[in-house]
């Protein structure tokens, strides 16, 4: 509906074409290479967050998952139980891939929460900003208080699991301690971290920070000068849009990341919106639409080494 009603209403497709189709080729490599870099972000993290996980089995899966995450309803549930069937056909341990995915998506998450509040600060020093904005940033940080309980809770010898625990003790059939479970599942974490916390933080804020110069890549690709549109504005506008999909409503947030993005340039901005809208649609054709075609090989591949069936 929102690219068929709304999206035409903001600017006719028509002009949103022509200015895509008028962009100087220098902007080809360096969206080229940010690209590139884009698809094996997401896999770096990954790595540092599974011992002995090569880039290259990471990123396979990735593309994989990226592409059912972006096609199915449903489908950030499906990528996760997928991305645990093929890292387990691979030899790893139940409890390290499932502690992996959740440390890399609760970083992930963190870093979404944290940036809208640094990029207000940095927009403030600049100028005005929109209440929307403020009014966003504090949920943001709601959020954010929420998620750093739960890593307390999850890393903490101090924190209680026996409430947990006795929860836990009513399913049927586990057979498990599971006090004694959660205690080794948080010396575990605790290892891990203390290990590879810095490496699992770089790697996830240069993946954030590869999307952002993207999308200033694609707006000043499309034409919008700096006067029109600035850095922090960009930025400012890129950790809310992020925020907004947060909590996953669509397929890869197809249509509400955009929808998003669009209506954060035009709040800190004063480009025209034609640019905007081809702006929004150039970047996300890098980041939505070229994962998302190449999982489809990454799919067979893994069908056929057995690692996915």
């Amino acid at each position: 509906m929102l690219f068929a009603f709304a999206f035409p209403a903001i600017a006719p497709y028509g002009e949103v074409f022509t200015v895509l189709g008028s962009m100087e080729a220098r902007w080809a490599l360096p969206l080229g290479v940010l690209g590139l870099a884009n698809l094996f972000a997401p896999s770096t993290s990954q790595v540092a967050a599974l011992p002995s996980l090569s880039l290259w089995r990471a990123s396979v899966a990735d593309w994989a998952t990226t592409t059912v995450t972006n096609l199915v309803p449903g489908g950030s549930v499906i990528g996760t139980g997928m991305t645990f069937r093929i890292y387990r056909s691979w030899g790893f341990p139940a409890a390290a891939v499932t502690r992996s995915i959740l440390l890399t998506g609760m970083w992930d998450v963190l870093v979404k929460l944290i940036m809208p509040t640094i990029v207000l600060m940095w927009l403030l020093a600049e100028g005005e900003v929109p209440r929307a904005f403020w009014q966003a940033a504090a949920i943001g940080v709601l959020l954010l208080g929420v998620g750093l309980a739960f890593l307390r809770v999850l890393v903490s010898p101090a924190a209680s699991h026996q409430g947990l625990a006795r929860l836990l003790d009513w399913l049927p059939g586990t057979g498990e301690d599971w006090n004694h479970r959660l205690v080794e599942i948080r010396q575990d974490t605790r290892s891990l971290l203390a290990e590879r916390a810095g490496r699992l933080t770089f790697w996830t804020l240069a993946g954030h920070l590869n999307v952002l110069v993207l999308l200033v890549v694609c707006v000043r690709a499309v034409g919008i000068e700096g006067s029109s549109l600035g850095l922090a504005a960009v930025a400012t506008a890129f950790a809310f849009g992020r925020l907004i999909t947060a909590i996953p409503v669509t397929p890869g947030g197809l249509g509400v990341m955009e929808a998003g993005l669009i209506g954060a340039l035009a709040a800190v901005g004063d480009a025209p919106n034609a640019l905007l809208v081809a702006a929004v649609f150039l970047f996300r054709a890098v980041t939505f639409a070229v994962p998302t075609v190449l999982g489809g090989p990454a799919i067979l591949w893994l069908r056929a080494s057995r690692a996915l069936r």
